[in-house]
């Protein structure tokens, strides 16, 4: 059963991880950033003993909820200014992205291969429909249709009420070389359904027929090819990071590139006005000016991997594979300071006002507030 860290040996065993942070929750300062330590969450149903884990589930806030995913665990419902679980999501254990919300309705994937529409109001599931793999995908949607990628490199257009298959686009997944684990989530933007496969490939595709409106291939680095980033899109480009070691800038109705930066990722970009923040598998932090992909600064990571940006008032956040969450001036990249989970942070932070709220690897579910 998920709990509030009240289990005597989790006590025990996290104490040394969050001695550092849980001791000072009143006020964190650090080099040029405060921030209050609120409160913290255990969602694993289980003890874990010094695994290796990436939870990738962010968080997702409606109103005062918060839902938080975990790889082994139901679903849980949080009280977002308290750390209080109001409720859990049975059977919607083994969650690998972030689940949707729309019209009091939760969609979300599983590592069972299943798509699931589960009603908030009335806590019963509407439909579920198995696709035999892995979905790693968070859903979209746009005009009555749900849009799913499963780890099969299938993506799904199912009917959001009865989850009646409406039409599929499937990709040849690769055989006889390495692919991620992850995958990308499609965006909806007009009348095309955006995403990218395990092959390097992005389509534009019309999200009434399933036709393909362009294909783009990514394939510049022979090793990996994934595009398993969630694409910005607006009215005239796409922003896409991908693993064959290049960020991108398309043009939206024909995939024609415009720009490009030699830096690959599989997280999403964040944009603020002209400026794109990016983080790469490199271990930098980037700021880039929109128009034409001119690098503003570039700042690297004390140690690990960094997820997507966030921002939260005049500094970015990133979590680190191996640190916790850090923290950058956005102006000029300069290292402001960090909150040290105790082990490494994969899934990407959300930020509500000036709260972010962060899943480590452990399964801990964090709020800091900043001052």
């Amino acid at each position: 059963m998920t709990r509030l860290f009240n289990h005597v040996i989790a006590s025990f065993l996290l104490v040394i991880v969050f001695v550092s942070c849980a001791n000072k929750s009143d006020v964190v300062a650090n080099k040029d950033i405060r921030f209050i330590h609120l409160w913290y969450v255990d969602v694993f149903k289980d003890l874990q003993f010094g695994s290796k884990r990436h939870e990738s589930s962010s968080p997702l806030i409606v109103g005062e909820d918060l839902f938080q995913g975990v790889s082994d665990s139901d679903m849980i419902v949080v009280d977002k200014n308290l750390g209080s679980v109001k409720r859990v999501i049975h059977n919607s254990r083994g969650m690998e992205s972030t689940p949707l919300y729309y019209q009091s309705v939760l969609y979300f994937g599983n590592n069972d291969g299943e798509i699931k529409a589960f009603s908030y109001r009335t806590g019963d599931y509407l439909w579920s429909f198995k696709t035999g793999f892995p979905v790693f995908s968070t859903p979209s949607t746009s005009d009555g249709r749900l849009f799913v990628l499963g780890s099969n490199d299938v993506l799904y257009a199912l009917d959001i009420t009865t989850g009646k298959v409406l039409w599929t686009v499937k990709k040849d997944f690769p055989v006889n070389r390495p692919v991620v684990k992850w995958s990308s989530s499609p965006v909806c933007y007009e009348d095309n359904v955006y995403v990218g496969f395990s092959d390097g490939s992005f389509l534009g595709i019309n999200m009434q027929s399933g036709s393909i409106v362009f294909e783009k291939k990514l394939i510049s680095r022979t090793k990996f090819k994934d595009v398993d980033a969630t694409p910005y899109i607006d009215e005239k480009i796409i922003l896409l990071p991908s693993y064959d070691g290049n960020l991108y800038c398309l043009d939206r109705r024909t995939g024609a590139e415009i720009w490009s930066i030699k830096d690959g990722s599989a997280k999403s970009v964040k944009v603020d006005g002209d400026t794109v923040y990016f983080s790469s598998n490199e271990g930098l932090l980037y700021s880039i000016n929109i128009n034409n992909g001119v690098i503003k600064w570039s700042a690297k990571l004390k140690s690990g991997i960094p997820t997507a940006p966030a921002i939260v008032g005049d500094y970015l956040v990133v979590g680190s594979s191996e640190r916790g969450v850090m923290f950058f001036n956005k102006e000029n990249g300069r290292y402001s300071g960090e909150f040290n989970s105790g082990t490494g942070v994969f899934a990407d932070p959300v930020v509500d006002g000036n709260i972010i709220y962060f899943l480590s690897n452990y399964g801990v579910l964090y709020a800091l507030q900043k001052l």
